[in-house]
């Protein structure tokens, strides 16, 4: 168990504030913050517990009634510390993830940066979101598709993992190589390209589709999930139109309205422009090979006319006739 794994010295003192608790009950706290081992820092501890509260403030009121069970997060100094089972939840590169059935946020510390995404602030608020989401949907947590997880821990975190950027879905929208939404409903690919490309649908996607129709009904097609249909279900249920008509005419709008394709243009004007140098002097120095070329070939045909013609002026002197 993970439990055995952490420090236990620390555990009553890195708890989160209680809430507000009726005349002769006590409530549990939010949350607690706990080390998985020695080596973590006493000052990473101090940083979550001042940043949680305002990310709380800040992302809890988008799924109403959240926290509704207490969470713990988990700080790591590498993985090293992470049990067997909670290992396999970890995804290359990424520093940190959340174990939605136990409601725990897991940060490896190695991993954190000092900038955005994978600075300690906006990795703890994506995964925060992931947590809060995952109450929010209630007993059927689990077909909540993973596309709309990242999708809105991305928005509300404020950034994008893995590097991921809409100006990267232009290309493959040209060419109908994005991911189909069916193939992001549980896991996200293994190859980093893949991955990457899945953060960013999923990004662009829910932005747009939050834009479009309002958070209340991204929450109300949540709501009304079922274990048998999930979210996808809910959410026709909530606007009498299938997720996919949605996500057609997300595809027109990032073709032709979002402005990436201007985006990719303007971002590789340079590489376009050395191209076309590159391009226009391999012309200019083959039109000159070739101009040397017929002028070494008249060069010769002069030459080997000349030895052949027995009519020309030998330069040899004549013989004295005395």
């Amino acid at each position: 168990m993970l439990a055995a794994a952490v420090f236990p010295c620390l555990l009553a003192t890195l708890h989160g504030p209680r809430a507000q608790a009726p005349a002769g009950q006590t409530r549990e706290p939010e949350y607690r913050v706990l080390l998985a081992s020695e080596r973590v820092p006493p000052a990473s501890r101090d940083a979550v517990l001042r940043l949680l509260p305002p990310a709380l403030e800040r992302i809890a009121p988008q799924f109403p009634g959240t926290p509704n069970a207490p969470f713990t997060v988990i700080l790591h100094v590498d993985e090293s510390s992470l049990d067997s089972e909670s290992g396999r939840s970890l995804h290359r590169g990424t520093p940190g993830f959340a174990r939605l059935d136990r409601d725990e946020i897991h940060l490896l510390l190695d991993k954190i940066r000092p900038q955005p995404p994978d600075d300690l602030a906006t990795v703890l608020a994506h995964e925060l979101t992931h947590v809060l989401l995952d109450q929010f949907a209630g007993p059927h947590g689990e077909r909540v598709p993973r596309w709309l997880h990242e999708g809105l821990a991305q928005s509300l975190s404020g950034d994008l993992y893995l590097q991921a950027r809409e100006v990267d879905l232009v290309v493959p929208a040209k060419f109908d190589r994005l991911h189909r939404l069916a193939d992001l409903t549980n896991a996200f690919p293994d190859d980093e390209y893949e991955r990457r490309l899945a953060y960013a649908q999923s990004f662009s996607f829910v932005e747009w589709l939050v834009r479009a129709r309002g958070m209340a009904v991204i929450r109300e097609g949540v709501r009304l999930a079922t274990h048998k249909d999930g979210f996808v279900g809910g959410y026709a249920r909530t606007t009498n139109e299938p997720i996919l008509v949605e996500y057609d005419r997300w595809q027109t709008w990032l073709r032709e309205e979002s402005g990436a394709s201007w985006r990719f243009m303007l971002e590789n004007s340079f590489s376009y422009v050395m191209i076309g140098a590159i391009v226009l002097a391999a012309f200019a120095g083959a039109r000159a090979w070739r101009r040397d070329a017929r002028a070494r070939a008249k060069l010769e045909r002069e030459a080997a006319a000349d030895a052949e013609d027995p009519t020309q002026p030998s330069d040899e002197p004549d013989e004295d006739p005395r």
